[in-house]
């Protein structure tokens, strides 16, 4: 489990409940962990959030189908100050991207849309959260994972009749601290789909084979590794070296020949289809 705070107050509960221990003194980016959950403050932002969010990937180990979450407060348009509220479509203002979180756990939580904004929001024009972190947390947690395993929860701190301004720290950490509840329903149910994802999920091939015999730039390795995700599922008992020609002069061609590979293979729409998904609550 990764989880990512913007603020040390959000994550003092975290650090308690799950006795959670700091691995570095990283000045930037404090970071602590047991034996299963990781947890990175940020700082306040989008930039921050997702340079943190990139650290967090790579200090846990690179692990693929690992679960993020992103916990904080935000204002909402309603006052519904205390109230826990789930993203299932986060906006970054700044540039109008857009992205909708897959919410296929089912619990008695309420999604609301959630927008991250540049600076603190006194408006709150739209009936939504408003956040300063999850566009940059989001998309690069999502290239890290599976985007059913990437959430985002807001605790709603303020709202147009009560401004930000009477938000001290010790608010901030009581705010997160009654939300815990329902932020442990989340974290449980998001290891519990990861195990799930994990276990469907056909081992992937092995990069070594590549490395060996070609250069690969870390963006390349990358490209590599979910090519070989792909072929794992598409190809599943094919070797995908016997796809390269055996002249292949660069790792950029030995990449562009996987991908043709991939794409010449017929889909089989009568194979077994994965098993369904169980309820998670």
């Amino acid at each position: 489990m990764r989880l990512v705070t913007a603020l040390t107050p959000e994550a003092l509960p975290l650090i308690e409940h799950y006795r959670l221990e700091q691995v570095d003194s990283d000045p930037l980016f404090p970071l602590y962990r047991n034996d299963t959950i990781y947890l990175v403050v940020s700082g306040i932002g989008k930039t921050l959030a997702a340079a943190a969010t990139a650290y967090l990937h790579t200090k846990s180990g690179e692990l693929p189908n690992q679960p993020f979450l992103n916990i904080g407060i935000a204002g909402h348009h309603r006052s519904i100050a205390g109230a826990a509220r789930v993203a299932n479509r986060i906006t970054d203002q700044s540039t109008g991207q857009t992205w909708y979180p897959p919410q296929i756990i089912r619990d008695s939580m309420e999604r609301s849309a959630l927008i991250t904004v540049e600076t603190v929001e006194r408006d709150y024009a739209e009936d939504a959260a408003y956040d300063m972190e999850a566009a940059g947390f989001y998309p690069i947690a999502w290239r890290a994972s599976s985007a059913e395993l990437v959430q985002s929860l807001k605790v709603i701190s303020d709202h147009p009749g009560e401004s930000v301004a009477h938000l001290d720290l010790q608010r901030i950490e009581g705010l997160i601290g009654n939300c815990f509840d329902e932020i442990d329903g989340l974290v449980k149910a998001l290891q519990d789909l990861a195990g799930i994802v994990v276990s469907t999920t056909p081992e992937p091939y092995r990069l070594e084979p590549f490395v060996e015999r070609w250069h690969f730039s870390v963006t390349q390795r990358h490209r590599l590794r979910r090519v070989l995700a792909r072929w794992a599922v598409l190809a599943k008992g094919e070797d995908p070296l016997t796809s390269v020609p055996s002249g292949c002069p660069s790792a950029r061609h030995t990449i562009e020949a996987l991908e043709n590979a991939l794409l010449a293979k017929p889909l089989d729409l009568h194979a077994e289809v994965a098993r369904p998904l169980p309820k998670l609550s």
